[in-house]
């Protein structure tokens, strides 16, 4: 028989049984540990993860440049630099150990973690909004106002960041002749640096900015018409609730929230308008602020055009550009999806994103269609939660997510093994016992399996020779089992660097109908196949 090749190849595939890999639309393979398949369709050998600083529980990393950025070691979070070399700073103390969700947004970093949140604004911590205060006390004094009814109303303000907080309920001061008004200020709030005070005209109603006064001013006087700058924005917002995801939604900085999303108000991230979604059809303002689910929201992941939210059983589409007022709800797949494992792949003008679903990755486009990419090929059992790491290296993109590694052009999918990644950004991973980099050149055992192998022929065969086309630091490793023999391994005559075809000669005594092989790296060295062949030769016997 002449040289048979096996390959290129379309990934994993549990689902054909092993003796029927090769099919019409190109060659599968029963596993593949710990390789990377190119758009070409044939494995290299994963980078591997270099440790750069040990610790413990260390998860949620976020970099806001290339070296610097946050991470969080149980409870604590750090302010970090990487490079040249690793330092921190204690930051916070959070009250859980939860993952930590990010969303950088207009020069600051928002974040929350279950039951904490807040924003970093030049390296300061800073709640995630200011309070709003309760209706201010008033009381009348002598003074020059009008006689009539008033309305009152003060907000919290913070003059370094020149954020503004929620502005309260009015008190409704009335003067039965002429005279003036004393308000009670709020006291000190974290955050806060000034009170914002409103008053409208007599029988007024509308308050309107008066003036600004520093934290721990007791009370004003109103004795005199005041000049009066600009309106109340009558808006009943409060500081957004923390949650186990924070994300941007066309303006909108929502959180996730158990069986809740709320919905941010438009341009003011860290705030929202605690109206229930539900009573919009009641004849609520259309700018509500939560949508409540039936279980509990597992994630949300914004596009252009929509927001897909996985919940229990189900993962919908909500159209349109603003979550808060779309009319439009489709189911898009019968399932739910893994927490933490949303990702976004910039694709030219449409960036598509992506998830870890019960089936594997899932990847969807700014319109609403969305592809299981592993449903047909893998048999997995999902985590309870995840990372997804985007990879783009040797001119391919690449998704590693849950133990599972996907290429984004091709759809094709292998297993990546000793991979407990818990956070990764900008090239750099945590993991519960360190701080690694995600591209590094150390040993990372690997393997492809073929599969079962007759080559269209029912007789007896040998195999005097395989030849691998590959480059690889060591030589390559090819391993047979027989109906009638195990794991039977034969190495590589050679090995370069360059690629170059490598000969491996099975044993001489090998008769088989049936041969299931695998190629292993040795010493855990890089490699790169470009080809794989066999040369049966087959006898007149069939048993």
């Amino acid at each position: 028989m002449k040289t048979q090749p096996v390959g290129p190849f379309l990934g994993i595939n549990h689902y054909l049984p092993d003796f029927s890999l090769s099919t019409d639309a190109g060659d599968w393979l029963r596993d593949a540990e710990n390789v990377d398949i190119d758009n070409s369709g044939w494995p290299s050998r994963r980078a591997d993860l270099l440790q750069i600083q040990a610790m413990t529980d260390a998860h949620s990393l976020y970099l806001l440049t290339a070296t610097t950025g946050y991470l969080v070691r149980g409870t604590a979070m750090y302010a970090v630099t990487l490079a040249p070399s690793y330092s921190e700073t204690l930051f916070i103390v959070l009250t859980s150990g939860a993952v930590v969700s990010w969303q950088e947004y207009d020069g600051k970093l928002y974040y929350t973690s279950v039951t904490d949140s807040g924003k970093i604004v030049g390296g300061v911590r800073y709640p995630m909004g200011l309070p709003t205060p309760a209706a201010p006390n008033c009381t009348t004094i002598p003074g020059a106002l009008y006689d009539g009814a008033y309305q009152v109303g003060v907000s919290y303000s913070n003059s370094v960041t020149g954020e503004e907080g929620g502005i309260s309920a009015s008190s409704n001061p009335s003067l039965s002749a002429a005279g003036g008004i004393r308000i009670t200020l709020p006291g000190a709030a974290t955050g806060a640096t000034h009170v914002n005070v409103y008053f409208s005209t007599v029988n007024g109603s509308i308050p309107m900015w008066i003036g600004q006064y520093a934290i721990g001013t007791a009370s004003i006087d109103v004795a005199a018409e005041p000049t009066r700058l600009r309106e109340s924005n009558g808006r009943f917002e409060r500081p957004l609730p923390a949650g186990t995801q924070i994300f941007m939604a066309n303006g909108r900085l929502c959180s996730v929230d158990g069986n809740r999303i709320n919905i941010g108000s438009p341009a003011r991230p860290g705030y929202y308008i605690p109206i229930d979604g539900r009573q919009r059809a009641e004849g609520a303002p259309m700018d509500y602020g939560y949508i409540t689910f039936p279980a509990d929201v597992d994630l949300a992941v914004p596009t252009q055009m929509g927001v897909y939210v996985a919940y229990g059983d189900v993962t919908q589409f909500f159209a349109g550009t603003d979550l808060a007022a779309t009319e439009l709800v489709k189911d898009v797949l019968p399932y739910g999806a893994v927490p933490g494992t949303a990702f976004v792949v910039p694709h030219k003008e449409n960036p598509l994103v992506g998830w870890f679903g019960a089936h594997g990755i899932v990847l969807g486009d700014p319109q609403g269609t969305v592809k299981d990419a592993m449903i047909d090929n893998i048999d997995l059992t999902p985590p309870a939660a995840g990372v997804s790491t985007l990879i783009q290296t040797d001119g391919f993109r690449r998704v590693a997510s849950c133990g599972w590694c996907l290429n984004l052009e091709n759809n094709a999918a292998t297993r990546y093994e000793a991979w407990p990644v818990t956070s990764a950004a900008r090239g750099y991973a945590t993991m519960p016992d360190g701080l690694y980099l995600l591209d590094s050149t150390g040993p990372v055992d690997a393997h492809v399996d073929l599969g079962k192998i007759d080559w269209g022929v029912e007789e007896m065969k040998a195999v005097p020779a395989c030849y691998l086309g590959v480059s690889s630091d060591a030589p390559m490793e090819l391993r047979v089992t027989t109906p009638t023999h195990e794991d039977y391994r034969y190495e590589a005559r050679t090995s370069s660097t360059e690629l170059r075809i490598q000969r491996v000669d099975p044993g001489r005594g090998l008769r088989a109908n049936w041969y299931a092989l695998s190629v292993y790296n040795t010493e855990g060295s890089e490699f790169t196949l470009a080809s794989i062949s066999f040369a049966p030769v087959a006898s007149s016997r069939r048993i």
